[in-house]
Formats: C-alpha cells, sequence, structure tokens
C-alpha cells in the first residue's frame, strides 16, 4: 500500500489503471503490478545496501549532483 501511495500519478499506476480497465479486474492487475514493482525494488535496495559499504556516500551523491547538473544543461541547450 505505502509504494501504491508514493507512487500515484508515475507512469506505472497509469498503466496500471489501463490494464484493469481493459482487463475488468482492478485486484488482480493491482496486485500484479505491486508486485511486480516490488520485484524490481528489491534487488535495488539490496545492490544498494552491499555498495554502500564499498562507495562512500558522498562519492555518490557528488556524482549524482554532476549528472543532475548535466542533465539540466543539457535540457536548457536543447530549449
Amino acid at each position: 500500500l505505502g509504494i501504491f501511495v508514493l507512487e500515484i500519478g508515475d507512469k506505472t499506476q497509469v498503466a496500471t489503471v489501463a490494464l484493469a480497465a481493459r482487463f475488468h479486474s482492478v485486484v488482480l492487475v493491482a496486485t500484479g503490478t505491486t508486485l511486480g514493482m516490488l520485484a524490481a525494488d528489491i534487488p535495488a535496495v539490496l545492490l544498494a545496501g552491499r555498495a554502500q559499504n564499498l562507495v562512500p556516500l558522498r562519492y555518490v551523491r557528488m556524482v549524482a549532483a554532476l549528472i543532475f547538473i548535466a542533465l539540466g544543461i543539457w535540457g536548457l541547450l536543447e530549449l
């Protein structure tokens, strides 16, 4: 339920609504998409936990910041 609430309005939720409308089974579609999201998120969480021991969080934040800055500049240049 927490993941569903956090992801509301996300493209996954829009796809869930479309699938539920098509297959007329809201409960089964919502269950399937939620399980799919969990299946995708669990390995990422576990790998992040292991990576945290190998790479200091400070460096991860710096790299993430540089990526966002680069994407922002790229987006501005595309205007």
